[in-house]
């Protein structure tokens, strides 16, 4: 959730070529906003965490900022504070009401672009500033994006996730890697590789399909990652609920269908992502009835697809399982214990029916890999893991391996 002014996407007014001024403030007024009726719908969803967009590119923050620098004669005051908002602190409101619904909570700040302050791509631009725009100069600006950072790990407790979209200058990375380790050194770092003990990456697209393999470990900030990669980069799968990539709300785009959101899932979670689904509030604070049913369905899915395995089992090395009478399968999902890395390099699974048998092979498990046939496998007796491939040293621990019936 951020500014958006008029009720267009805004998209529209993150773009120095789209946007003349920054929006009011005064334009800022979700006069129906209700945060209980956001995380009812990420219940629905059955999301675990959500990051709440703070402050996006066109500088406005949803929290009441007092960043001030008497020495430049500095005072943020492109905040909820001067709008008519029902709520002066929408980022306090978030934080209570996802600790009611058992939601952790993360924030996104953008840092490489800022409208009020003339900054795009972490830097000040040349020329004169326009309307609603102040002027500063760099090394300003990296004291106030530092500064605003500080409000938001300070004051709010502890974070899930910090989300450092399009990534941070260079001039503030020292800063960076000491406040974030001062602040919240338990959160999880989108876009964090540098700056972070505990980054997590970008796969490289928001279309919510990740590679077949995507690995935990990576040698680059962001992309599908490298089995033989020497840090610890996790990814992050962040995609839209709407179509055409609209992260703010825009009526007029229509959201995906079930059976596409159905494939994401499949593409995220079941290629060892975590999948940060898009939830788009009107500019009147509500998310709308279409999309709320629309969470609940893909989470109803996934709660009745899911969570009664036909059979199931975890251990050390390749794994069966035999079924007490001929079973109809038509996916399997296989689960890895990291706490000691990515350990599984390749795997085969066999489905035996009868005298006969078919595999399915695949290399990246990590947190999960679901494996999809396209069509149900009737009189299926067995069903065995072989690991194929290991790390160098590593012994696989399968956390799951289990078999399912979905319907195709």
């Amino acid at each position: 959730y951020s500014h958006s002014a008029d009720g267009k996407d805004i998209a529209d007014l993150d773009n120095f070529s789209n946007s003349p001024a920054v929006p009011p403030a005064s334009t800022f007024n979700p006069t129906k906003l209700n945060l209980t009726q956001w995380a009812e719908a990420m219940q629905g969803f059955g999301a675990k965490y959500a990051v709440l967009v703070a402050k996006h590119n066109t500088g406005f923050t949803l929290w009441p900022s007092q960043v001030k620098f008497p020495e430049f004669d500095f005072v943020y005051n492109y905040t909820i504070a001067a709008s008519p908002s029902p709520s002066k602190d929408i980022v306090k409101d978030f934080i209570a009401a996802m600790k009611k619904a058992d939601i952790l909570p993360g924030f996104y700040c953008s840092l490489a672009n800022n409208d009020y302050l003339h900054v795009k791509n972490n830097q000040i631009q040349p020329g004169p500033v326009g309307p609603g725009q102040v002027n500063v100069t760099q090394e300003q600006y990296d004291k106030i994006a530092l500064a605003l950072l500080n409000e938001l790990w300070t004051e709010y407790g502890p974070l899930e996730e910090v989300w450092f979209d399009g990534g941070y200058s260079t001039d503030i990375k020292n800063g960076l890697l000491k406040q974030l380790a001062q602040e919240q050194p338990h959160a999880v770092a989108f876009n964090g590789f540098g700056v972070s003990s505990n980054p997590i990456r970008w796969i490289g697209t928001e279309a919510g399909h990740a590679s077949e393999d995507t690995w935990s470990t990576s040698n680059v900030p962001n992309g599908a990652g490298d089995p033989t990669g020497k840090y610890w980069n996790p990814p992050e799968c962040d995609t839209t609920l709407q179509n055409r990539d609209a992260w703010f709300y825009n009526k007029g785009v229509g959201i995906r269908p079930l059976s596409e959101l159905i494939q994401v899932y499949h593409d995220t979670v079941g290629h060892n992502c975590n999948l940060l689904l898009d939830f788009a509030p009107t500019p009147e604070g509500l998310i709308d009835e279409q999309q709320v049913a629309q969470y609940k369905a893909l989470g109803d899915f996934i709660r009745n697809c899911y969570s009664k395995p036909l059979n199931s089992t975890s251990g050390v090395g390749n794994l069966s399982m035999v079924f007490s009478s001929p079973a109809t399968i038509d996916r399997f999902v296989i689960m890895e214990e990291q706490s000691k890395g990515q350990c599984i390099r390749q795997y085969t699974v066999t489905i035996f029916i009868g005298l006969k048998s078919t595999g399915r092979s695949g290399k990246s498990v990590g947190h999960k890999r679901i494996e999809v046939f396209g069509g149900q496998m009737s009189g299926a007796t067995s069903v065995q893991l072989q690991i194929t491939d290991t790390a160098p040293g590593c012994e696989p621990n399968v956390d799951m391996f289990s078999v399912y019936n979905c319907g195709g």
